[in-house]
């Protein structure tokens, strides 16, 4: 029942976003001729920011790629080519206007006005929301794509499957041994995120139900399984046997990829896949977010910017990043 009222909350969410007065759908956003000089300031969360460099990089019409971030923390990343003499600005004058802060950090950065529209791996916190109130500033969200929370383990753990409860439990510390759900006689680690991460917010109200989490500071556990980078799971689990974390499924399949080595569980059973996520069938669905502030101009590159992303040629755009876009 609540996955149903979930989808449509989301769909009721979806037509407010694209009526008008009348019932009329808000007709397609064209920015084909859109220059660096006009885009807004955006910003975004560190698993969205493919998606937002390559809806960037198609209507300011820099060529793109997928390619290895050797730079950065070992993920596929899309590439810019700024040196093939197409482009009339720099890889920096578009990082100036073009910001990747992290979840919490882009919806803070959106409510006190340093950006001007965002694309997040989730909706507003209560956190955020609370921010917002006091500074007077209302944002208007709406779910851009489907993405889901998956969870991770070692290759060489024998357990390929846990069920919603079975998490649940690990994560309060009910389950301590892996033996308990089909693994060997050992302890279990539970890496967490921080919290203000993306992953840590769908964890606490997609997955636990108002659950009281383990924090790192309990006794039995230590400090270090909490995780502050989107990284930081899958370096622990490639040298932990007995660990497990979670992660956003975009993150694990379109960015990670191979480079670190960690096997995605199945959860009641079914395997996350586009196909299971597509289908409502694997049970922490979830979806990214994009934002503007209620009070930006409906004239302003910004809210076109907004608008374009729920267009058909955004959703192209979106599908062709690797998530699955919510179309109309």
């Amino acid at each position: 029942m609540r996955k149903v009222l979930h989808i449509l909350s989301c769909t009721a969410l979806l037509a407010a976003t694209f009526c008008g007065c009348g019932g009329k759908e808000i007709p397609e956003v064209d920015l084909n001729d859109v220059n660096l000089e006009e885009w807004p300031l955006t910003d975004c969360s560190t698993s969205t920011r493919p998606v937002r460099d390559l809806v960037a990089y198609n209507l300011l019409g820099v060529p793109y790629k997928w390619e290895l971030d050797w730079m950065g923390s070992l993920t596929y990343i899309i590439q810019p080519d700024f040196y093939g003499g197409q482009s009339s600005f720099s890889y920096n004058d578009y990082l100036a206007k073009n910001l990747c802060s992290g979840t919490h950090d882009a919806y803070m950065n959106l409510i006190g006005g340093k950006t001007d529209v965002i694309i997040a791996s989730r909706d507003i916190s209560r956190n955020e929301k609370a921010a917002s109130a006091e500074l007077g500033v209302e944002l208007k969200t709406a779910p851009l794509a489907i993405d889901a929370l998956v969870f991770i383990v070692n290759p060489k753990n024998p357990v390929k499957n846990l069920t919603s409860d079975q998490v649940r439990k690990i994560y309060t510390g009910e389950i301590t041994n892996w033996k308990e759900v089909g693994g060997v006689d050992h302890a279990i680690t539970p890496y967490i995120r921080d919290a203000d991460s993306g992953s840590q917010e769908k964890m606490e109200t997609l997955v636990m139900n108002g659950l009281t989490m383990i924090d790192g500071t309990e006794e039995t556990y230590m400090v270090e399984i909490i995780g502050s980078q989107m990284a930081s799971p899958y370096l622990q689990l490639e040298i932990d046997e007995y660990g497990i974390g979670y992660t956003p499924f975009f993150y694990c399949t379109a960015m990670v990829r191979d480079l670190k080595r960690v096997s995605m569980l199945s959860i009641d059973g079914v395997a996350p896949s586009k196909e299971s996520l597509r289908s409502n069938k694997y049970p922490f669905v979830s979806s990214i977010y994009a934002a503007v502030r209620y009070s930006e101009d409906h004239e302003s590159m910004a809210y076109k910017l907004y608008q374009f992303l729920f267009t058909k040629k955004g959703a192209d755009m979106i599908d062709e990043s690797g998530y699955i876009a919510i179309r109309k």
